[in-house]
């Protein structure tokens, strides 16, 4: 059986609030309600490094650019079997963003992707443990991966 495969990228993208609590960069889809809340991320295109594919994908679906790269989470595999075998290596990372960006902000995805001009709407959220994003994203959603986000938790349990 031919088995294929997908390289993708994805960005946890934490930015340090006025209270001094890292919040995650996440989005919901307005007009596509059933679909889960996500991060910013994509596919890799041929002969595209994996960093490229990283700050083109975050500046074609959120506008954001001039990002800090903290550093690479790991690479998240998942298969699917329907409706034919493929298998996802998306690399993760953890990249900084600035303290003054809006809490909230709609963006229309740039680029030629299948979701060039749907409309995203992005806010800041604060995870709690065992908070959920899609399967292959969810993985490094917890505090062995990103202390930054779970800190707060630890003082309020002390």
């Amino acid at each position: 059986m031919d088995v294929k495969t997908t390289v993708r990228v994805a960005a946890y993208i934490i930015r340090q609030n006025h209270q001094g609590l890292y919040q995650l960069l996440m989005f919901k889809h307005p007009d596509c309600p059933e679909a889960p809340i996500q991060i910013p991320g994509g596919g890799v295109e041929p002969q595209e490094s994996i960093a490229c594919a990283l700050h083109r994908e975050i500046l074609e679906e959120c506008g954001l650019s001039h990002l800090t790269v903290i550093r690479k989470l790991g690479v998240a595999e998942i298969c699917w079997r329907q409706p034919r075998k493929l298998v996802s290596y998306r690399h993760c990372f953890l990249l900084q963003a600035s303290p003054d960006l809006p809490d909230t902000w709609d963006h229309c995805v740039q680029g030629d992707g299948i979701d060039s001009e749907m409309r995203f709407s992005y806010f800041w959220h604060c995870p709690i443990l065992n908070s959920k994003l899609p399967t292959d994203l969810g993985y490094f959603l917890c505090p062995e991966h990103i202390p930054e986000l779970y800190d707060r938790q630890k003082l309020s349990m002390a």
